[in-house]
Parts: C-alpha cells; structure tokens; sequence
C-alpha cells in the first residue's frame, strides 16, 4: 500500500476496561491508571494491573488531595506486576512522559520490528 504503519496505538476508554483487555489483540499492552482512584487501584489486580506490558500510575500530583500514598501504590504495583515496568507520570506535565516512550520504543525494537521495516 501507500503508507505503511510501524506503530499503531489503539486507545480504549470506559468504565469496563478489563472486558475490553485482550493479550491476543495486542503485541504491547499499556494500562493507564490514575491517581485519583485511590491507592488501593493496584492491590486489586485484575489482568490490567497483573499482565501489561507497562503500568501509568497518571496524575501523581493529585496524591495529596485524594489522599493516596504513593508509595504504597508502587509496592502494590511491583508486588502485583512481579517487576514488570511501573511509570508514575503527570502526562499533561510531561513527567514520566520520555521514560513512557523509551519503553515503548524498546520494546518495538526488541520485536524486531524496526529491523523489519528497514528491511522493506
């Protein structure tokens, strides 16, 4: 065709966010939580905290006024991710937003896309 994609990035809003998550539909999987759901958003679980591929804890400067610990939402996101990647961000600040992109990035040219692409 014309245009050819190397990235695509499907958004899915809404209140039911775990019967739209689907390892099969997606080669990355970046779940966006925010702060002001409390800090306890974590602890849950569910296949978007446990299974992602990269964890936003977004909003972290409304920590304070919601009265949630961060620091009790980054142990709960690494005891419940295994280790998998954590990024506490404030997007519309652009904290946390490189090292959000970094990932993504690495995580493409560890697919071997990139080299595929140049391939073409």
């Amino acid at each position: 065709g014309q245009f050819s994609t190397d990235l695509l990035l499907i958004e899915s809003g809404g209140d039911n966010l775990a019967a739209n998550y689907s390892r099969e539909l997606a080669d990355f999987i970046i779940y966006v939580i925010d702060v002001s759901g409390g800090d306890k958003v974590p602890r849950k679980g569910g296949p978007g905290i446990t299974q992602s591929d990269l964890l936003v804890v977004n909003k972290t400067d409304l920590a304070e006024a919601v009265g949630a610990d961060l620091g009790v939402m980054e142990r709960d996101a690494r005891k419940m991710r295994e280790g998998g990647p954590t990024v506490f961000a404030q997007v519309k600040k652009d904290v946390g937003v490189d090292h959000i992109v970094n990932l993504i990035l690495s995580a493409w040219k560890a697919s071997g896309a990139e080299e595929e692409r140049v391939q073409q």
